[in-house]
């Protein structure tokens, strides 16, 4: 897809640096794999959640389901910031244990770092979007601001080198995590608060008597 596209491009600007660039920016992002495949997870889960709810029109359990998962996945999010920033150049290390590759995977990491957080919040966000059946804001915002990153590294690189290409990538992941959690609140302060209109003996009759019973029930009832 285009996000693929997007990397091939960043790989090319990042070649411009020799091998080093291109090996860091390839195994630099599989490490990262580890956070987003993790967050990917519990986006799905969400999905399923907000789906099973929306279209039950239970509300307030969205807004609650969203902003748990979300304490959950920021808190994977906030040890992998931690891990990236303090500890980057002996992470990188593991995978190529070259001294100049070492050095420069190190800077990668830890500028990523300070995007993982919101790159967590914009792939949960995601989950939430897809779940009410609302595919379109992730899209835009996935489309328009990974290729944002294009023109963004290529006046980094231009002004700081190699590492400018990397805040190009984080610097996305910052407006990506912002807009669409913005866009998301939004929506979820538009959403009803449907009030329960049973009585505790009717949820014990519709929690203990068959569906086919109950329908029968009414259909008497009604004749």
């Amino acid at each position: 897809g285009l996000f693929a596209v997007f990397a091939m491009i960043l790989a090319r600007i990042a070649g411009g640096w020799g091998p080093i660039g291109v090996a860091v920016q390839s195994v630099g992002a599989q490490i990262e794999a580890i956070s987003w495949m993790t967050a990917s997870g519990f986006s799905t889960a969400l999905a399923s959640f907000v789906g099973q709810n929306y279209g039950a029109k239970n509300f307030k359990r969205i807004r609650l389901g969203y902003y748990r998962t979300l304490g959950i996945t920021m808190s994977i999010g906030l040890v992998t910031s931690l891990l990236f920033i303090v500890f980057g150049e002996s992470i990188f290390g593991l995978f190529i244990p070259e001294p100049q590759a070492m050095v420069e995977g190190g800077i990668y990491l830890r500028i990523l770092g300070f995007s993982q957080l919101f790159m967590i919040l914009e792939i949960t966000t995601a989950g939430a979007f897809n779940g009410m059946g609302k595919t379109l804001p992730p899209s835009i915002t996935g489309i328009l601001l990974n290729g944002l990153r294009i023109p963004m590294a290529l006046g980094l690189a231009a002004a700081i080198g190699l590492s400018g290409v990397w805040w190009s990538i984080t610097i996305s992941s910052w407006l990506k995590g912002i807009v669409l959690f913005v866009w998301f609140a939004i929506m979820l302060l538009k959403l009803p608060i449907i009030r329960e209109k049973y009585s505790l003996p009717q949820k014990l009759f519709f929690h203990i008597v068959p569906n086919r019973t109950r329908q029968q029930f009414f259909d008497g009832c009604c004749d």
